[in-house]
């Protein structure tokens, strides 16, 4: 009786490992199926890095269990372990020096959650320490090139308006902005470029077609000027979740099961097919974009994707990751203020910092914690 249970159990196993392995690499391949097409492919991109772990305890298991059946787990995480690549930086985290080499240019990141402090809902006049904050990080970090999403421009304020605070005492002269007015507010947000290298030419590109929901910022792209070379530089932010309270609710409380939190749960899914189709459609289009630049081009934004995803694999085309170049494990660029189920993921890895196979990363760095829902992301980048 004792071997048929333990013959059961070892069967049970190996099923459950078939699953866990057809699902790793279904996920593998996902970022080469269109989500216009293969819509769920978005979501098994956000749960890989935990099928991958799941794998990993297979082989394990199979270590000390049935040592043969190691190789099914082994074989199939090496058949997909590109992905995994993507995912995780094997490397050693070096300190970031704050003195840059010869020759390098410094890249900053940062969605700012329009200077709204993390634990916040929304903006109050009277933060301007929190706005303070922030630029402190830009003066301790130096960097040569800025690329802000959810930037805000006030200009009846003056001297106070972040943008005269980045150009006349921070010391970036050159600058492209696609601030919309919020609300009629003389409010102005949108993505921003900010440089101390000269910028020959710069221009907005609003994504066509645009997407009903309205939350996808224009694109920004900037031509800097670096001794004899060109750099096309383009800050890009696509469509976001738009989670409100209710669908953050249904994520936090996952054991609900009533008949309102299974509609609620249907729409947050119906939400996030629609979220992952616009993504499709918005890489094609600046991708399409970007193949135009006569430049050498550089890429850096909030892609709302994972990259596990279509839209990371399609915007990175060629080009090299600052993070997985220079940086050290999982890197998680986002953390919901909403969510508590979210702020425990340390996967959600949506920010990058993409630069051309004939330049490298020098350091990679990321912090900023809790001055936005964001990390900020800071590289030195050389020519080869």
């Amino acid at each position: 009786m004792g071997n048929f249970f333990k013959s059961v159990s070892i069967g049970a196993m190996m099923l459950l490992n078939i699953i866990v392995a057809a699902l790793y690499l279904a996920c593998s391949f996902a970022p080469f199926l269109h989500p216009k097409t293969w819509w769920f492919t978005g979501f098994l991109g956000l749960f890989f890095p935990y099928i991958f772990l799941l794998l990993l305890l297979f082989l394990m298991f199979w270590i000390f269990v049935r040592t043969k059946r190691a190789f099914f787990p082994l074989l199939v995480m090496l058949a997909g372990f590109s992905a995994v690549g993507n995912h995780i930086s094997f490397k050693r985290g070096d300190d970031f020096s704050q003195e840059k080499q010869p020759g390098s240019i410094r890249f900053m990141d940062w969605n700012l959650r329009h200077f709204i402090p993390f634990d916040e809902s929304m903006f109050k006049p009277d933060q301007d320490k929190h706005l303070q904050l922030i630029l402190d990080q830009v003066k301790k970090y130096q960097p040569d090139v800025i690329c802000f999403q959810e930037f805000v421009s006030m200009p009846a304020e003056g001297k106070k308006d972040p943008m005269y605070h980045l150009e006349h005492v921070l010391g970036y002269k050159y600058h492209q902005f696609a601030g919309e007015d919020i609300f009629d507010t003389k409010q102005y947000s949108g993505i921003a470029i900010f440089s101390r290298l000269p910028i020959a030419r710069g221009g907005v590109i609003p994504f066509s077609p645009a997407s009903p929901d309205a939350n996808a910022e224009n694109t920004v792209f900037v031509d800097v000027i670096d001794g004899a070379d060109t750099l096309r530089i383009y800050a890009v932010h696509f469509q976001s979740f738009g989670f409100g309270a209710r669908e953050y609710g249904v994520i936090d409380d996952v054991k609900a099961k009533n008949d309102s939190s299974v509609i609620q749960s249907k729409q947050l899914i119906k939400k996030m097919r629609n979220t992952f189709y616009w993504h499709g459609v918005q890489s094609d289009f600046i991708v399409n974009e970007m193949a135009s630049s006569p430049y050498p081009t550089f890429v850096m934004g909030d892609l709302n994707d994972v990259p596990g995803s279509y839209t990371y694999s399609v915007v990175r085309g060629d080009r090299k990751d600052a993070f997985l170049g220079k940086g050290t494990g999982l890197g998680a660029t986002f953390t919901s203020s909403s969510s508590f189920m979210l702020q425990l993921l340390p996967t959600l890895r949506i920010d990058y910092i993409f630069h051309p196979e004939q330049y490298e990363a020098l350091q990679f760095t990321q912090g900023g914690k809790r001055l936005s829902d964001h990390s900020f992301l800071v590289s030195d980048i050389r020519k080869k």
